[in-house]
């Protein structure tokens, strides 16, 4: 292995967990962190030992190349899965079964190859049915919860067992994680009500005040999987640990500390009857619907009301040498996060706000994953339209392409249009306008044609997306997303032709000499870069590939 630092996968990278640890332990490791969103757009700092690999886990295909590039990148010690789905619908959906279970067996098999030193699981306690009165969780609980996200949780860790055999494995079942400014969603919502200053609604509490579950900071989170990394040599073959605070820390308990750290005064809070909390959830996410907001709340939640999930963490702090640090216990710990509410409440807003929109199964991923579907289709619709006799005109010089180079030319416009979904990032798209604006000077091609092509590609995209049912009334944002993406392309190609009609000719020539593209293995290559990994760095890369 080339330098003698330890090197660990970080699926879920761009996630709140994976975001914190990574910049955490960076320059301490040489991190391969794995995310569907960008570097950029998780807010992750550029390290020379940190590898930013954006990739889809739950296709092999990507697997197969994640295990190529940390192979030739010195290989791995650890992985550390914390990629995972989840909302609060309560709903079937059929991407629990795809990233929850077939994405950690990937992840497994990538792992055996690679030969890991230990496969690191992040589970949760919130798959596990609530304890009776006076009992609690311990690291032998079942996860017998019976919704869509226990049952995808369950079968990932029976997957893991069975891989255990061979492969060292923890598995590590969360409480609540929240950090300095929260950041976990229902912590939040009951913050941001408590502390509203609204007379009665900001009273409220429900039932009884006795809701309860376990809250663990980030950071003691990172140590406790950074402890697991120390000393995994002395650790079983398989084992199960809780991430969690001991016992559990009641609604009641959070309303009077956040309360009075915040108002500087005890506030009585307004216990809503249990019979009373459904009814008025029912209306809340109504009152969402009419307003076209999705509510976090929702009427299942009644079902908990009073209800405790207290653990007992004891094995998991013996076996590990690690417990909670006390200055880091939540009820502690309201001090510093009302005070950033306070003293920063627009960064405090915006960091809980984009949590809420990371519960859910984004919309731009959605729309990637559909292009992704629709790709080979479009792209021999978009060759066949410019090849038809009445484009003749249109597409003078692309139609004298050889069709397969010109199918691979129409695919990186297409794949440069999808990544720029998925990573809500068009960083990369003045580079390559400019660099192919510049191919296509020297070449002959006139504006218009390039522009054209680009624009037809949009279109192309744009109408197969309008006439999925999942978007039939989404076309303002499928219009932000494709056709703004293609204009600011096509704006470049112009301001890059303007430019080169100014220069002279000698240095018009010499434009003639970055390196061609020798056929349609190269913009193979570069689609791939754009499906699975590095593309953040792929605009860095293409002057030097045309």
């Amino acid at each position: 292995m080339n330098e003698k630092i330890p090197g660990i996968i970080v699926t879920g990278a761009s996630g709140f967990i994976g975001r914190h640890f990574v910049i955490a332990v960076s320059g301490k490791f040489r991190l391969f962190c794995i995310a569907r969103r960008s570097q950029k757009e998780a807010g992750v700092p550029e390290k020379d030992r940190t590898h930013w690999l954006q990739a889809d886990i739950t296709k092999w295909e990507n697997i197969l190349r994640i295990f190529e590039y940390v192979r030739d990148h010195g290989g791995a010690d650890f992985v550390l899965h914390l990629a995972g789905y989840y909302d609060f619908t309560l709903l079937e959906n059929p991407v629990y079964e795809e990233t929850n279970v077939v994405g950690t067996r990937y992840l497994l098999e990538l792992s055996t190859l690679l030969k890991i030193k230990r496969f690191i699981f992040s589970s949760s306690l919130a798959a596990c049915k609530f304890p009776s009165p006076g009992r609690a969780l311990t690291e032998k609980s079942p996860l017998d919860a019976d919704f869509p996200y226990a049952r995808s949780k369950r079968h990932a860790e029976r997957i893991i067992k069975e891989y255990s055999k061979k492969l060292p494995c923890s598995i590590v079942r969360l409480a609540a994680v929240y950090s300095d400014w929260c950041e976990y969603p229902i912590l939040y919502m009951m913050l941001k009500s408590w502390l509203s200053k609204k007379k009665l609604l900001s009273r409220i509490v429900a039932g009884k005040g006795e809701s309860a579950v376990p809250y663990l900071h980030i950071k003691d989170l990172i140590k406790l999987f950074l402890r697991i990394i120390a000393i995994s040599e002395t650790l079983p073959q398989l084992g199960v640990y809780i991430a969690g605070s001991q016992g559990s820390i009641s609604h009641i308990d959070l309303f009077r500390t956040a309360t009075r750290y915040y108002y500087g005064h005890d506030v009585k809070p307004l216990k809503m009857p249990k019979f009373l909390v459904r009814p008025g959830l029912y209306v809340l996410c109504f009152w969402g619907w009419l307003i076209g907001k999705e509510m976090l709340e929702k009427p299942w939640m009644s079902e908990y009301i009073d209800k405790k999930l207290t653990i007992d963490a004891s094995v998991t702090c013996k076996s590990l040498d690690w417990r909670p640090t006390p200055r880091f216990h939540v009820l502690r710990r309201l001090l510093f996060i009302t005070e950033k509410m306070i003293t920063h409440p627009n960064n405090w807003t915006f960091r809980n706000e984009l949590m809420l929109q990371r519960v859910a199964y984004r919309k731009s991923t959605m729309i990637y994953d559909i292009l992704t579907e629709l790709r080979e289709s479009s792209v021999e619709k978009l060759v066949n339209e410019v090849l038809k006799p009445e484009n003749a005109a249109r597409f003078p010089n692309y139609r004298k392409m050889d069709r397969d180079l010109l199918k691979w030319y129409i695919t990186l416009n297409y794949q440069l249009v999808s990544a720029t979904v998925r990573n809500r990032d068009r960083a990369m798209i003045p580079n390559y306008a400019q660099v192919m604006a510049s191919r296509r000077f020297v070449e002959g091609f006139k504006a218009r044609e390039v522009k054209d092509l680009m624009f037809l590609t949009a279109k192309t995209m744009e109408i197969s997306l309008l006439e999925r049912p999942e978007f039939k009334d989404s076309k303002q944002r499928v219009d932000d997303y494709i056709i703004l993406t293609a204009q600011l392309a096509i704006d470049e190609f112009e301001d890059t032709y303007e430019i080169l009609k100014s220069y002279p000719p000698e240095q018009v020539t010499a434009v003639d000499t970055i390196k061609e593209i020798s056929g349609s293995d190269d913009l193979k290559r570069i689609v791939h870069q754009l499906e699975d990994i590095c593309s953040d760095s792929l605009s860095h890369q293409l002057s030097g590939i045309f």
